[in-house]
């Protein structure tokens, strides 16, 4: 649980840093520049040539991209349904439909499920949140933001952004083995990814909403920390799916806003007072939402094999209880 308490502690540096006259008013802007064209395009040149490819490997796949167009689809019908502005609908399609499967999702299934599941997790992360970030987060965030959305434009932005361009190095290059200096300098600088994104989070972060926001806020995390991840666990209750597999994947659509999805958002103008609220609470609800997932989703598919004709389904098997 060390990356999650260094997770709250840089968050809280953030918070003393925003309170300081000597930081420039540029300072969190500069911090997830560096983000997005260093420290992420080396995370990802670190973690995708440690991927293991094979059958089992189909859920995780297919799950995470059914989940995040779930969820596209909730969160635009229901901004319609209100009337919310482009900017923060924008917001939302980005941090609500991308989780972060990662720097919070990696450590709590370590601690919550077998050793077993993480490859699972990783798979979900890497071939999922990790690739729509570089895609459909790119394209969501120029639509929203009123940038030119022609498909010369989209995918020149798409192939020069600095994320994609090393996800597509990474994978003509797999499985080869990288020189031992370079993947050390690559892992060196991914490792500063959290400390720096969530002091850029912190300085940014007002605790105080404009009322403007307050239902998004609501509706958002109770899009991302409670339905999803309620809908996910009773599907696959319905499905009898109860692999380490599964667990990892149910666990993963628990996870809160992705951190990186935040910062595409808040670089675009989208909202960003209505984002980094949504990340940093978000962030403190999943230490609560995601272990308390595990008790629920027994309780509730206990239930669900009582009923009539209903299937025998229970996502946790009793040795792995």
């Amino acid at each position: 649980m060390s990356n999650l308490l260094l997770i709250l502690a840089c968050l809280g540096i953030g918070l003393l840093l925003q309170r300081s006259s000597r930081m420039p008013r540029d300072a969190a802007s500069a911090l997830n520049l560096y983000v997005l064209y260093v420290a992420l395009p080396a995370m990802i040149l670190t973690e995708i040539s440690k991927l293991t490819l094979d059958q089992r490997a189909l859920l995780p796949v297919i799950s995470t991209w059914v989940v995040m167009a779930s969820t596209a689809a909730l969160v635009w019908l229901t901004a319609r349904g209100f009337g919310w502005s482009r900017s923060v609908t924008g917001a939302l399609m980005l941090v609500i439909v991308l989780g972060n499967t990662s720097f919070v999702g990696i450590p709590l299934i370590q601690a919550l499920l077998p050793p077993e599941a993480l490859p699972y997790a990783l798979l979900y992360d890497q071939t999922g949140t990790v690739i729509a970030l570089n895609t459909y987060a790119v394209i969501v965030a120029a639509w929203y933001s009123g940038q030119d959305t022609s498909w010369r434009k989209v995918s020149r932005t798409i192939f020069t952004f600095p994320p994609f361009v090393v996800l597509l190095l990474a994978f003509a290059t797999f499985p080869l083995d990288y020189p031992h200096w370079f993947t050390y300098a690559t892992g060196r600088i991914a490792e500063s990814l959290v400390p720096v994104v969530m002091v850029a989070v912190g300085l940014q972060w007002q605790l105080k909403l404009d009322k403007e926001h307050l239902l998004p806020l609501t509706v958002g995390l109770g899009y991302k920390l409670v339905l999803i991840p309620a809908i996910v666990f009773a599907v696959f209750a319905v499905l009898d799916l109860h692999s380490v597999a599964a667990q990892a994947v149910a666990l993963q659509a628990a996870m809160p806003a992705m951190i990186s999805a935040g910062v595409v958002a808040m670089a675009h103008g989208l909202a960003p007072r209505l984002v980094y609220t949504i990340v940093g609470y978000g962030l403190l609800l999943s230490l609560v939402t995601v272990p308390a997932s595990i008790p629920a989703s027994r309780a509730s598919s206990s239930v669900l094999t009582r009923l009539p004709l209903w299937p025998r389904a229970s996502m946790w098997s009793p040795t792995e209880r």
